[in-house]
């Protein structure tokens, strides 16, 4: 299924990231989301497997990031309905959640961010991601990883 997704993640201890273009991100320990987009061969499930694998080639933002052993990918939400863009996920979350100002969102100049921090426990976080992407009147499921 091709689509968007906010993949959900944990750190269990701070992390600094620092990207291949020289960015670097103070992260604390804590539940995180992370607006993608999958269209590609394999969609959603193919990209989450791939942020979920700890070896790989370190090209996006996030890959710095879920390469990490402190890092754990708990699962995504997956937005199949066509005409919603990523800005619009970013654009809601940063409405409930604190934006990790430039993270991943240098290809969307009208996204802050494209991370997220949760400042909750896990179950928490998820209800309220759910709560949030509901406002945007599609079905919404959070999908553990494998």
């Amino acid at each position: 299924m091709k689509g968007l997704y906010v993949l959900v993640l944990t750190l269990e201890e701070d992390l600094r990231v620092v990207t291949r273009g020289g960015k670097v991100f103070d992260l604390p320990r804590g539940v995180y989301l992370y607006v993608g987009s999958a269209r590609g061969p394999g969609g959603v499930e193919s990209r989450v497997r791939r942020h979920a694998s700890k070896s790989k080639k370190l090209f996006w933002h996030i890959d710095h990031v879920t390469s990490d052993p402190r890092a754990r990918v708990l699962g995504y939400f997956a937005v199949t309905e066509k005409g919603i863009r990523e800005n619009v996920l970013s654009t809601l979350l940063s409405g409930v959640f604190e934006p990790v100002k430039g993270f991943g969102s240098s290809d969307d100049p009208t996204a802050v961010s494209h991370m997220f921090r949760c400042r909750w426990d896990v179950p928490e976080c998820l209800e309220r991601a759910s709560r949030r992407l509901g406002e945007l009147g599609v079905t919404v499921k959070f999908i553990r990883a494998p």
